[in-house]
């Protein structure tokens, strides 16, 4: 195991029963902040993703009816213009496949179930896994924090992706100790493999990179750590992971492709998002926008009228228009905004507890537990954003899962801040990548914790000469990760200072 982050003060009970209360507070803190978001209108991207549930339950019932499919509604509610991977709109078709006309509050009390049966899971499986202490560290951050248990009730998948994220990750700590003791990953696990991986990119598409990251580490540890035919049983479940993850994403890109008549991989929003990111906003459209439609609305809704009367698929027409926009861009101009966009990602956790209110704005009562929920969300936040930041500069050596994890949690993070340079951010991504945050700060406070001799070490789980090369190699991509690290930081506060 790689060990809980802490030693546990004798006055805390059993870590076993200390996990079931923590699940109990986290569901009465769901019980109590439901009536604060249950008849909140659809905000922004929601809409998108419950125009898609409904279509999807559509074409389920035409499926069971036997009748012919609208496959022109799937075009405009699941499809519209490629930038939603369908992930949600799968998540949410349930509903309305049983209650046609559900109710707002009874969609939103949907997502709240589901979320609650997927973070259940996800505790269960680090605690089986990695033991009742990390599963502890998880309830506690983000299962108690309020804005996050907040965002359990949106339409958004950034959050289930997160949850779906952390269940990768221990799976490929599991088939690392298998590759240990020599044991090549079994067809079983590269389907696993392969279906988690799939289920992260359906439920947010900027996780692309990373599961090609972790993919290639993987694959990476399994020729290094196996031998002759263990080498080939490993490289065969990894091809089996690929096909399933190529199966499964094919129905989607060749519909999208097709219905926009360009090749479409996973969604279409990189052109528009860099132009209206990075590009001159009033060159968009070749010029001014139409200034009666939304930021994002604008350069689609000309690009579609070009490529109408040229006969040329929007995507086309919309990356023409981003080069265009982002002709004049400067070093400066970009490393600013990518300052900007990290603030954006990391310090407005609340927003969407102000963003998921009722039509009419809260009660007294409800603006309280507002306000409440967001000191107590600053409260826990705050240091952990902070202390798994700092983690980020820094190697975990207690042992060597210890570092195993490390490096995974590392590229993970690295993985998912890429985004702020390449994409406009807000409150909505730290729910991503909050899971984490969290355990790359406690990890790093039991780091400090042993080096200042506050609580003995683990065994450092080296017995063979294997073992005690492969804890080389990862130190040295732990120093090349902490350092690539640092040398990001420099170059932003540079930026921000010059």
């Amino acid at each position: 195991m790689t060990g809980f982050p802490l030693t546990r003060p004798a006055r805390l009970p059993r870590p076993e029963v200390l996990l079931a209360w923590l699940v109990v507070a986290h569901v009465v803190l769901k019980v109590v902040i439901f009536p604060l978001v249950m008849h909140a209108d659809p905000h922004g991207d929601e809409a998108a993703y419950l125009n898609g549930g409904r279509a999807l339950s559509n074409l389920v019932r035409d499926v069971f009816a036997l009748t012919s499919p609208d496959m022109a509604e799937m075009e405009r509610n699941v499809v519209a213009s490629g930038w939603f991977m369908p992930g949600m709109a799968i998540v949410i078709a349930p509903v309305y496949v049983l209650f046609p006309d559900a109710p707002l509050w009874l969609v939103r009390g949907y997502l709240g179930i589901v979320t609650l049966i997927l973070f259940l899971a996800v505790v269960r499986t680090v605690a089986r896994r990695l033991g009742h202490r990390w599963a502890c560290v998880l309830v506690v951050f983000p299962g108690l924090v309020p804005s996050w248990v907040v965002f359990t009730y949106g339409a958004w998948g950034d959050l289930s992706a997160g949850l779906v994220l952390v269940l990768l990750v221990v799976h490929v700590v599991e088939m690392f100790r298998g590759m240990r003791r020599g044991q090549a990953p079994t067809l079983k696990e590269g389907v696993v493999l392969g279906l988690i991986s799939i289920a992260t990119l359906y439920l947010r598409s900027s996780t692309s990179v990373l599961l090609a990251g972790l993919g290639v580490v993987t694959l990476v540890a399994a020729v290094v750590l196996l031998r002759t035919a263990a080498r080939r049983r490993a490289i065969g479940a990894a091809a089996l992971a690929g096909v399933v993850f190529l199966l499964l994403l094919a129905p989607w890109s060749v519909f999208a492709s097709r219905t926009l008549e360009s090749r479409v991989v996973t969604t279409t929003t990189v052109p528009t998002v860099m132009a209206n990111t990075f590009g001159e906003r009033s060159e968009v459209c070749f010029g001014r926008c139409d200034p009666d439609s939304t930021l994002w609305f604008r350069p689609l809704r000309y690009a579609r009228e070009v490529g109408r009367s040229t006969d040329t698929s929007e995507v086309e027409v919309l990356k023409v228009m981003s080069d265009y926009a982002l002709r004049d861009l400067t070093a400066g101009h970009y490393l600013d905004q990518v300052v900007h966009n990290l603030g954006a990602y990391a310090l407005q956790p609340n927003n969407f507890t102000g963003y998921l209110a009722p039509p009419g704005g809260r009660s007294d009562l409800g603006r309280v537990g507002e306000e409440t929920a967001d000191a107590v969300t600053w409260a826990m936040y705050a240091p952990i954003l902070l202390i798994g930041g700092v983690s980020l500069l820094f190697q975990v050596r207690r042992s060597l899962e210890a570092r195993v994890l490390d490096v995974l949690v590392k590229l993970s993070l690295g993985a998912l801040l890429i985004q702020p340079f390449v994409h406009i951010a807000g409150g909505r991504y730290w729910t991503t990548a909050g899971a984490m945050f969290a355990v790359a700060a406690f990890s790093f406070l039991r780091e400090r914790q042993i080096g200042l001799g506050l609580a003995p070490p683990p065994p450092d789980g080296i017995v063979t000469a294997t073992d005690a090369a492969v804890a080389r190699w990862l130190g040295r991509v732990q120093v090349l990760l902490s350092v690539l690290t640092g040398v990001v930081v420099l170059v932003l506060v540079g930026a921000v200072v010059l």
